[in-house]
């Protein structure tokens, strides 16, 4: 983390009125009973570690509060360098069970956090009574094992909250700032583009919604356009292949125009598919190679990097499988990242319950996948006679371990 990151910090208006400090000092206030916990930092699939901060209430301590006013809830953590990241939650306390003297309140707020030493001040003020309860702890951020990704981590603030968002934007995360540079030392005219499919197939005869899957995919995306080196170009294309239909294109990309991309989205999330389409649906895989010729000849006066992002396509019967033709293509280096559903799904992205209105839940910045059988990938094979380095991808650390592949290519 460089000075300047290091310095930056974020307060919360909602400090602004509160003699914070004061009770930090005093330390000696038991209005309320509650613990705080965070457990270890894991990497997401927005190659950042993240964590979460986890407060349960004693409910003993609300029941002669539930008639009126809220519950705030502040967060405070301090880096290292003395820099304050500050957030908070609140709990309508009108809106409590009858019986909330038996249970037991959970609010969990998850974070982005780069490695180091925090200390971790947490408060609870009723609004109206204006009685708090303060705590202080101390937590690490231990390093990952990988050092690609310090470097990548150099230019991000110490924290970054998350909030409480629903799809798409609890998995693309747009009010984030923090960006990575993964190939920020690397001075090369290489042109990367990325493909991402929205809609394979499963299984022969069936398909699945877009949406499906994106909560890795569309991180992933995100972290292949923060390269943070000006002189490598960038495109990325996002392709409807239930609808041979190209959704989004920007070419020149130094931050993804969230926007449009969240629009076409939507649009190949909700249209139905035409009995026109259905009728023709062995030209799948023909409108998948077309799309990709049609990308590379754009790169022909630079050296090329090709991204697929997927998950397993199974064709119908009848589909023309033909691979791709190389002819008139420009020298390509090419990646097929294939994203499967992970046997078991990590201890980390369970639901944590929060019943604040600013509470969080999980599935955000990491996969949260249920149960389902995959069908075998038939997709890669179309790309065949450009040679594709095919990784697979069930966690976040496949996706990095492609990234420090990817740069070795743009370097060359």
């Amino acid at each position: 983390m460089t000075p300047v990151a290091a310095q930056r910090g974020k307060l919360d208006p909602a400090f602004e009125n509160i003699a914070f400090d004061q009770w930090l000092a005093e330390l000696d206030q038991a209005h309320f009973h509650f613990t705080v916990k965070v457990p270890r930092a894991e990497l997401s699939f927005h190659q950042r570690l993240v964590s979460s901060i986890d407060i349960k209430i004693d409910g003993r301590d609300l029941q002669d509060r539930r008639d009126h006013g809220n519950l705030l809830l502040l967060i405070q953590l301090t880096d290292s360098s003395g820099a304050h990241y500050q957030d908070h939650g609140d709990l309508d306390l009108s809106k409590l069970d009858p019986n909330v003297k038996d249970a037991t309140l959970t609010y969990s707020q998850h974070a982005f956090l780069v490695p180091g030493d925090y200390e971790l001040a947490v408060a609870l003020l009723d609004s109206q009574k204006r009685d708090h309860s303060i705590s202080l702890t101390k937590i690490r951020i231990a390093p990952p094992s990988q050092d690609f990704l310090v470097n990548a981590w150099s230019d991000l603030p110490a924290v970054e909250y998350i909030g409480n968002d629903v799809s798409p934007e609890s998995w693309y995360l747009p009010y984030i700032d923090g960006r990575l540079r993964w190939a920020g030392a690397t001075h090369s005219p290489a042109q990367v583009n990325v493909i991402l499919n929205l809609a394979p197939s499963t299984a022969p005869g069936s398909r699945r919604a877009p949406s499906s899957g994106l909560a890795a995919l569309l991180p992933s995306l995100k972290v292949l356009t923060q390269t943070g080196s000006s002189s490598i170009s960038e495109r990325t294309v996002l392709l409807d292949m239930s609808r041979r239909k190209t959704v989004f294109d920007q070419n020149a990309v130094h931050e993804l125009d969230w926007p449009r991309l969240k629009t076409s989205l939507s649009d190949a999330n909700t249209a139905s598919i035409d009995i026109h389409s259905l009728e023709n649906g062995q030209d799948d895989a023909q409108f998948f190679v077309s799309e990709v010729r049609r990308v590379l000849r754009a790169s022909a006066d630079k050296p090329c990097v090709l991204v697929v992002l997927t998950q397993p396509v199974a064709f119908e019967s009848k589909e023309d499988r033909e691979p791709i033709s190389t002819e008139a293509l420009p020298p390509c280096h090419v990646f097929y990242l294939r994203f499967h559903r992970p046997s078991q799904i990590p201890r980390s992205i369970d639901p944590m319950s929060g019943r604040g209105r600013h509470s969080r839940m999980g599935g955000g910045p990491m996969m949260g996948y249920p149960p389902m059988n995959e069908a075998f990938d038939q997709l890669a094979s179309t790309l065949k006679p450009l040679n594709p380095k095919v990784i697979d991808v069930e966690a976040p650390d496949q996706v990095t371990k492609a990234l420090a592949e990817i740069l070795k290519a743009i370097i060359k």
